[in-house]
């Protein structure tokens, strides 16, 4: 049994959408999809990094994509219509913790994003920590978002277990010798030697 557990927000924690909120809001809007894409493939990323702010960057930008009603008001859109918790998931984290193994939520997110998370979803109080790449300065996809981590908990990589539904991200973490293994089904967050420990996620 691992110390501790690092859970991946988008597609594990939360569930996956069926779509990307860019082509969405494209559709809805009328905006054009080119460069919401563009933006959210490239300028964004810095944002999740820390590197630029998402509020400034979108001002200069929302008015040309035909939203006319405010920043606050578009992130409120986005995080609201974009962001659902997957109940199962989050009993078996809570299951984990009442057994004294330590859960964190490891994810790339910008700061507003993450503050949505933190505050209006509560999972503050539903993790023992949270970490986001807008404050390790660097993305899933680097070793120095895993290796922050790693000396923050001080817990040897080999007592820690990561999920993620990215295949890049587990192949990094494994490289560090984190206990990596890529989600694609409530089973795969199983971390215990014997099956038959966690009767919850037995069956599915």
């Amino acid at each position: 049994m691992p110390k501790a557990i690092l859970f991946d927000a988008d597609g594990v924690v939360l569930k996956k959408q069926k779509e990307y909120f860019s082509v969405r809001f494209a559709r809805d809007y009328g905006a054009p999809l080119d460069e919401v894409t563009d933006f959210f493939k490239n300028k964004y990323r810095e944002c999740q990094d820390g590197k630029a702010d998402l509020k400034e960057e979108l001002k200069e930008l929302l008015p040309k994509w035909g939203w006319d009603k405010g920043t606050d008001a578009f992130l409120e859109y986005w995080f609201t219509t974009d962001v659902e918790v997957d109940k199962e998931v989050m009993k078996v984290i809570a299951t984990y913790r009442s057994k004294g193994v330590k859960c964190y939520l490891a994810t790339d997110q910008e700061k507003y994003r993450a503050e949505y998370l933190r505050r209006r979803l509560d999972l503050n109080n539903q993790f023992d920590g949270l970490f986001f790449s807008y404050e390790l300065g660097a993305g899933k996809s680097e070793p120095k978002f895993f290796e922050q981590i790693l000396h923050r908990l001080d817990i040897p990589a080999g007592e820690i277990a990561y999920r993620d539904d990215d295949k890049k991200n587990v192949e990094v973490a494994k490289a560090l010798g984190i206990e990596a293994k890529f989600y694609e089904r409530m089973f795969d967050l199983n971390i215990e030697s014997k099956e038959s420990q966690i009767p919850k996620i037995q069956n599915i």
